[in-house]
């Protein structure tokens, strides 16, 4: 989950927490509990069911000053960073590990009559069914359960939920498949009128595709779809016509269908004037001009067309864009000709490319990107040295150069890369002499990896060097670090 990540649930709780609501805590000896009795003992029962390694269930409810009623239970796991590797690198991943709840989840919080806030996202509840006493929640208005190991059927009755706001059910694993979630229908989305957002990423869609959502149109009509403004559908393998009513909803801002293999008729993003990130990654029905023509002059800050079989003269059709800060054209059918319309992107902050795209990096291109903060150029077959004008890219913080076959030597000038955290130049062809010239300015780096390549020797001018970052993760394999072994590792 991220660009995507700017409208994740993690962020969107913020939408519906309510200002004036107090902190407190289930423990019965805390002076500060304005928890009412009731309700209070049915958090302790949920408590004692849960298994907490982290011991963080401290202060994660909040109630009602006046009246005592508990209105929120916010537990994600690993702070809401559901794919684990993007938070292990604090604490390493056995400490992780230990910040996903696991357990039962107790009928008591039945007794939370006026619960409008849920959230056990990126947690592990051993593959459980999706608890159906959930549907009895009617002043729910934040429901979250991503990725925290539920299996089963989503109960159909969530529709019952009128008052909900924020639906997250992304609740596949990509990484285990084991982790899967289905639909029976999705009849009961009518009934939520006033929804703004839905993720639905990872569910298992498909079977229910040709014979429901491609007619949720039919109840379009009886939803407030003008209210939704993010609606997540990635990793379902619909393979089956791209579904127009999706396009319909003029109040979207979030779009991401990434890997739903939907095919033509051609859409049109016509009334979609709102829309700031569209990831639409292995959807062939983007290879056409007229889309593009539609995107022009938007609003989007990112954009992913990825595997989307995009030739260089549709992409041409693409204009104005003075918004867009992250942007993915890996594996499509471009040219190493420019296309006139990305020439003219000054602002992007983010760019994958492939490796027939690689020279669009070494060509006028690349004076256009100050603003980029990652390039990722990873397995490809790249040749050639890293150019001088790497230096250039004066506001890079990750670089992934990875598995290619760059040769040459480190160019001197990623000393001026000052803001990089994140450098892996490993399983290239380079050799030569790595000096602490080459790190002077990097005080942000955090992490390194040039293992792997043909012959590249640390030579230190000073023994007692002391680097000015500090590594968590550092990976010199088939380096020749001799005679002495560097003092600051």
């Amino acid at each position: 989950m991220s660009a995507q990540s700017s409208y994740s649930c993690f962020h969107l709780f913020l939408l519906v927490v309510l200002a004036f609501f107090r902190l407190c805590s289930s423990n019965q000896n805390s002076h500060h509990v304005l928890c009412n009795d009731v309700e209070r003992q049915a958090l302790l029962q949920f408590k004692h069911g849960l298994t907490n390694e982290s011991q963080r269930l401290t202060s994660w409810i909040a109630c009602d000053n006046s009246t005592g009623h508990v209105h929120r239970i916010h537990l994600p796991g690993l702070d809401g960073h559901c794919t684990i590797q993007d938070y292990y690198g604090t604490i390493g991943e056995k400490e992780a590990l230990k910040q996903k709840l696991r357990g039962d989840i107790s009928r008591s919080l039945l007794d939370l009559k006026q619960l409008k806030h849920l959230d056990l996202s990126c947690n592990d509840f051993g593959g459980i069914q999706v608890p159906k006493f959930i549907v009895s929640f009617q002043n729910l208005r934040y429901l979250n359960l991503s990725s925290s190991n539920f299996s089963g059927t989503v109960p159909p009755q969530l529709g019952n939920l009128s008052e909900l706001h924020i639906l997250c059910l992304c609740l596949g694993s990509f990484h285990d498949q084991s982790e899967r979630t289905s639909m029976a229908n999705i009849k009961w989305l009518s009934s939520l009128g006033m929804l703004h957002h839905l993720d639905m990423s990872g569910v298992d869609l498909s079977k229910l595709f040709r014979c429901e959502l491609s007619n949720l149109q039919m109840y379009v009509p009886s939803v407030n779809l003008t209210s939704l403004s993010v609606l997540e559908l990635s990793y379902n393998d619909f393979n089956s016509s791209v579904s127009q009513w999706i396009f319909s909803v003029t109040s979207l801002i979030s779009l991401d269908l990434t890997e739903c293999y939907f095919h033509g008729p051609i859409p049109s993003f016509r009334n979609l004037t709102s829309l700031e990130l569209l990831h639409v990654s292995m959807n062939d029905f983007m290879n056409s001009s007229s889309i593009f023509q539609e995107l022009s002059s938007s609003n989007l800050i990112s954009l992913d067309i990825s595997y989307c079989g995009i030739s260089s003269s549709v992409l041409d059709s693409l204009q104005n864009l003075a918004n867009l800060i992250s942007l993915d054209l890996s594996e499509n059918q471009l040219t190493k000709r420019i296309p006139k319309s990305l020439v003219q992107i000054t602002c992007l902050g983010v760019i994958i490319l492939d490796r027939e795209q690689y020279n669009w990096y070494n060509s006028s291109f690349q004076g256009n990107l100050s603003f980029l903060r990652t390039l990722d150029l990873r397995v490809n077959r790249i040749s050639g040295p890293i150019r001088d004008s790497i230096g250039h890219l004066s506001s890079l913080e990750e670089l992934y150069i990875g598995l290619n076959r760059l040769d040459g030597s480190l160019p001197d000038s990623v000393r001026q890369l000052s803001k990089l955290t994140f450098l892996d130049f490993s399983y290239n062809l380079l050799t030569g002499i790595v000096t602490e010239a080459h790190f002077i300015k990097l005080v942000s780096l955090n992490y390194l990896d040039g293992s792997a390549n043909k012959l590249i020797i640390l030579r230190l001018q000073f023994a007692n060097w002391i680097p000015p970052f500090q590594l968590r993760s550092l990976y010199l394999r088939n380096w020749v670090l001799g005679p002495q072994f560097p003092l600051w590792l």
